[in-house]
């Protein structure tokens, strides 16, 4: 038998499913179509007028796309004053007035839907207005507290003057009536703005932020989602279960199996066949690119096609779109790097040496730097961090738990009142403190961030030993007369006391991570072949373990052992994924248990997941390729800050202040005192704003490069430690 007669096959038996089937049809309709199905040639019976009007009603109910595509929306109609009456004692008046419209909030209404926002548009709408009147009373009464704080204080004219423009008659108005302002004016518009601000927020950008966001997150998942059917497919699966397995699976890949949930739900619970299913679901999904796959597989569904052939060339396709698409970001992360040498080198620059000479001519800036320093660099750099993480949320890598899913669970309001499970509650708590007691280390070292739990106190004890010690001392006398030893002493140290051991965690632990993902391919093709070769998976895992080594060679016999003695090599694979813990291994053990359950080719199974999980790895590879550039960017432009500082404070400040030791204050005059300059302060402002500058750019270096804030803490306790010497020795 031929492929295409096998796949002929599956398709009839895909159509013989429940699922395929169409409802029975009336008496009136079966005669109908079967006098125009088996008509003499004539064609009297093809043109008879029951048939032709069966024919006609057929087509008519079809919707044509711009029709089918408004069918899950509500039609808007007239209603009379009785219907409206009812619409508001059902619903309220603000909730009528919405439902109402529908056609007025057709765009919505479909945002809505592509979003999975599970509030219906009328509902949204409400309660869209009744935060926005919320905020408009809210900002009205701040705004009048405000403004009579002003009239209080005699400060309002000083405020109406440059605000309005206002002066002459204008302002006497104003001042003479400022009950009047306060009640009416500034409130007013203080009022419009925040309900407008959230109106708008909410009923446009809220929705298409997450159209924008469920988008992305189809884009990155969608290759690897489209590998799981194919192994599925491949293994004998008929094509609702694999979409059934694919919509369990959320916390693997997202929202692909989001919209494979749906097209389950419109089958189990609207009665729909498959081909139907995915024709609603494909004309309200967000994205562009599943909207053409699904078109495909439609296409191939309904030919009776071959389903195997067409997913694996789909795949194929959808990892270069996946490559693509990851090269398009890191131009963006390009983009990010340059706007960074801009706004935190170079804008930072002009600024403190425009203010710097500012002061020198009699201005007091000392100020405005110390806020440029302690307040806008910080915020600056926590709002870009978020800017970056924003952009880069689709494309990080879901983390789940398997083995859970293996076991049989149950509802807990069934269990609640059960006092075996209190004691069951009870027993696990007191094994977990146990298992903590007898290794401490082990629970720090599974998640780094639970080293902070020691770090910090650590930190805090090193600062106060040197303040009992008398090493340094907390006072802003201290901190003029010697900054480098007491901005050591109160913040570097301690600083690198609580981050160092995280940093040294994280790093291993990603490293580790980094191993895996690059040798775990191979252990796939190795289990392939030997499994193709008749060797059992047991014996298989055998042999792997005899090259492998660390981590994966002792999880790797785990596996061996797991399979051996319970006999379950899905249970073993998802808790093999789960110990690890890393993304690409958990999705590629994913694809490998479910299609263990449907499939005795385990060979050609491990075939495709070695494929898919050495393509995963190829992208990754890619990415760290393409953004090692931009983390030298980030690093040379604090270099070039850090140099302008050095040199600033050691060639202008530093024979300034020995002018000014050696001149004769009652000698002085012009517009330039030496004597007034405050030399030391604006050095400690310049080793402090170097500090938050390093420091700042190692996380954004970090989070450019891998998309982790935490992998940045080296780059960042690196670039301290430079500033540190270099103000030590050149300054």
């Amino acid at each position: 038998m031929t492929d295409r007669d096998r796949s002929g096959d599956d398709a009839d038996r895909h159509l013989d499913e429940p699922a395929f089937r169409e409802p029975a049809l009336d008496e009136a309709t079966a005669e109908a179509v079967l006098e125009d199905a088996f008509g003499d040639d004539s064609g009297t019976s093809s043109g008879s007028p029951a048939a032709d009007e069966r024919r006609t009603a057929v087509a008519d109910a079809e919707p044509e796309p711009e029709e089918a595509l408004s069918q899950p929306f509500a039609e808007e109609r007239h209603l009379g004053a009785d219907e409206q009456r009812e619409f508001r004692e059902a619903y309220g008046r603000t909730r009528a007035f919405f439902k109402a419209r529908p056609e007025r909030y057709r765009g919505l209404q479909r945002l809505l839907k592509q979003a999975r926002i599970r509030d219906t548009y009328d509902t949204y709408l409400t309660d869209s207005a009744r935060r926005a009147g919320i905020a408009a009373v809210a900002a009205g009464c701040l705004a009048t507290v405000g403004l009579l704080a002003l009239v209080r204080t005699g400060t309002l004219a000083s405020v109406l003057e440059p605000l309005f423009g206002l002066s002459g008659r204008a302002r006497d108005a104003f001042l003479t009536n400022p009950l009047v302002v306060a009640a009416l004016f500034v409130p007013l518009l203080c009022s419009l703005a925040a309900g407008g601000a959230v109106w708008i927020g909410r009923n446009y950008y809220y929705p298409r932020s997450a159209v924008a966001a469920r988008r992305r997150s189809i884009a990155l998942n969608l290759p690897y989602a489209i590998t799981f059917m194919y192994a599925l497919s491949s293994g004998g699966m008929n094509v609702i279960e694999v979409c059934r397995r694919l919509g369990n699976s959320e916390a693997v890949y997202g929202e692909v199996a989001n919209e494979f949930d749906l097209v389950v739900r419109e089958i189990d619970l609207f009665g729909n066949d498959l081909l139907q299913a995915l024709d609603n679901v494909r004309m309200l999904t967000p994205s562009d690119d599943f909207r053409r796959f699904l078109d495909d597989l439609l296409g191939v569904l309904d030919s009776g096609g071959d389903l195997e052939t067409f997913l694996e060339a789909e795949s194929e396709a959808a990892l270069e779109d996946a490559l693509e698409e990851q090269s398009s970001f890191t131009e963006t992360l390009g983009m990010l790097s340059e706007v960074f040498v801009v706004a935190f080198v170079a804008a930072p620059l002009f600024l403190i040496v425009v203010l710097m000479v500012m002061g020198f001519l009699g201005t007091e800036t000392v100020g405005l730097i110390a806020g440029l320093v302690y307040v806008v660099f910080p915020l600056s750099m926590g709002g870009f961090l978020l800017l970056v993480d924003v952009l880069s949320r689709p494309y990080q890598e879901p983390t789940a738990s398997l083995a859970v899913a293996t076991e049989r669970t149950v509802e807990l309001e069934q269990v609640v009142d059960d006092p075996r499970f209190a004691a069951y509650q009870r027993s696990k708590r007191e094994t977990g403190i146990r298992a903590f007691l007898s290794d401490p280390l082990r629970a720090i070292t599974d998640c780094p961030v639970r080293s902070l739990g020691v770090t910090v106190p650590a930190a805090l004890a090193v600062a106060g030993l040197a303040i009992r010690t008398g090493l340094v001392e907390p006072t802003a006398a201290a901190f003029l007369a010697a900054p480098l030893r007491t901005t050591v002493g109160l913040a570097v140290v301690p600083l690198v006391t609580a981050t160092a051991p995280l940093t040294v965690l994280h790093e291993r632990e990603r490293r580790r991570t980094t191993v895996i993902t690059e040798r775990f391919p191979d252990v796939l093709s190795i289990l392939a072949s030997a499994n193709r070769m008749g060797v059992d998976i047991v014996d298989a895992f055998d042999l792997v373990t005899r090259w492998a080594s660390g981590t994966l060679a002792a999880e790797l016999r785990r596996v061996r052992n797991d399979v051996a003695w319970n006999h379950d090599l899905t249970r073993a694979l998802l808790g093999f994924a789960d110990r690890l813990n890393v993304p690409q291994l958990t999705r590629t053990m994913t694809l490998v248990a479910e299609g263990s359950r449907s499939s005795g080719d385990l060979h050609g199974l491990l075939e495709i997941a070695a494929t898919n999980t050495r393509a995963q790895a190829k992208l990754a590879r890619e990415r760290r390729r393409e953004v090692g550039s931009y983390v030298a960017i980030v690093v040379i432009g604090f270099l070039v800050y850090l140099l302008v500082i050095v040199m600033v404070s050691a060639s202008y400040l530093t024979p300034i202040a020995e002018v000014a030791a050696e001149t004769d204050p009652a000698a002085a005059g012009g517009p330039i005192s030496l004597g007034a300059i405050p030399v030391d302060t604006y050095e400690l402002l310049f080793l402090h704003s170097a500090l938050i500058q390093g420091f700042g750019s190692g996380l954004i270096a970090g989070k450019l490069a891998e998309n982790d804030i935490l992998s940045g803490l080296k780059y960042g306790l690196g670039l301290v430690a430079l500033t540190v010497v270099a103000f030590f020795f050149l300054v």
